[in-house]
């Protein structure tokens, strides 16, 4: 049995042809429906398998084997669930990735969705103020990622610095600070309240950045907002800056509510951890971009200081889902 193929405008035509030039003695094997580019235009194609039959013998019943049309549509909503977009913008980003009049194969419409995820989020990989102050609430890893930043500083830009607890009502949280600084050898200053902070001041004046770590908070603590906010501001005389650490598990909305816990200082940079605990960054992406803060420093696990990275495109597109494209080929290094 001798197949054949042939290729015409759509399946009608394509039939109407080959029986014109073969006869009606013959079935088709397969149908595959594609486009092709014509200068700026797609045209549709439809190419057939067939093969010529004995009109004498009995005729088998016709097989087509058609593969199903690329559905833009269904892809970029099986993208937007598997990467976690919030509910509230997913049909902003059906109008801007679908609003194209021509046709879009599926590698296009995951570039397209990928530079949507990116577009507008900054990335700021360094500090350079001699306070930097770790706020964010509690459970996330400020403590944890305070310690890996330091340990950057030191290794990789030789930075003389020290670490200031003003979490010093907290036995658990004193305990824990102190034995990271035992440990990796990082003068430690402690302060409670405005007059042990302005004792200690004079201490820091040697170090290039003091990385200060903070109670976390929750909506509830008025009383703790007050009490360290007294205490900030005794460092406004200095050049201080304000990192907000986030998890990059947490829901869309539960972010901005951390940000509106601590609007009263001047947040600069974004902090993200537990990125190993998630494989949907389409929430901790979009609240990136639309609060217009850049996202500095990722921790991903507790190994101290392995799990910490300076914040990028080339350790997050990676670890997108739900696309054919290898992702890791965009950045090989990685």
């Amino acid at each position: 049995m001798e197949f054949l193929t042939f290729e015409a405008a759509d399946y009608d035509s394509a039939l109407k042809e080959v029986r014109a030039k073969y006869g009606t003695a013959l079935r088709v094997q397969t149908r595959k429906d594609f486009q092709v580019k014509n200068g700026v235009r797609k045209e549709k194609r439809c190419r057939i398998t067939f093969y010529l039959v004995d009109t004498q013998k009995i005729e088998e019943p016709v097989i087509i084997a058609e593969e199903k049309s690329f559905d833009p549509a269904s892809h970029l909503n099986y993208l937007l669930l598997e990467n976690a977009v919030p509910l509230q913008r997913m049909e902003q980003a059906q109008k801007t990735l679908l609003q194209s009049e021509g046709e879009i194969d599926k590698s296009e419409l995951e570039i397209e969705f990928m530079q949507y995820l990116l577009e507008g989020v900054q990335f700021e990989d360094s500090v350079h103020a001699k306070y930097v102050v770790f706020v964010g609430p509690a459970g996330v890893g400020k403590t944890t990622s305070l310690v890996k930043l330091a340990i950057n500083l030191r290794a990789k830009e030789s930075k003389k610095v020290a670490l200031l607890s003003l979490d010093a009502n907290r036995p658990g949280a004193m305990e824990q600070i102190k034995s990271f600084a035992k440990e990796y050898a990082l003068p430690l200053f402690l302060a409670s309240d405005e007059q042990s902070l302005s004792s200690v001041l004079p201490d820091l004046e040697g170090y290039d950045h003091i990385l200060v770590d903070t109670s976390g908070r929750s909506s509830k603590d008025v009383e703790l907002e007050e009490s360290v906010s007294d205490i900030f501001k005794v460092l406004e005389g200095g050049s201080c800056e304000y990192i907000l650490v986030i998890s990059a598990s947490s829901k869309f909305g539960d972010l901005f509510n951390h940000l509106k816990l601590f609007n009263e200082y001047k947040i600069e940079k974004l902090l993200a951890t537990k990125l190993d605990e998630t494989e949907e960054l389409g929430s901790l992406l979009l609240f990136a971009k639309e609060t217009m803060l850049p996202l500095a420093f990722l921790a991903d696990g507790q190994a101290i200081p392995d799990d910490f990275h300076t914040a990028g495109a080339s350790f997050l597109i990676p670890r997108l889902k739900g696309f054919s494209l290898d992702l890791t080929q965009l950045f090989p290094s990685v």
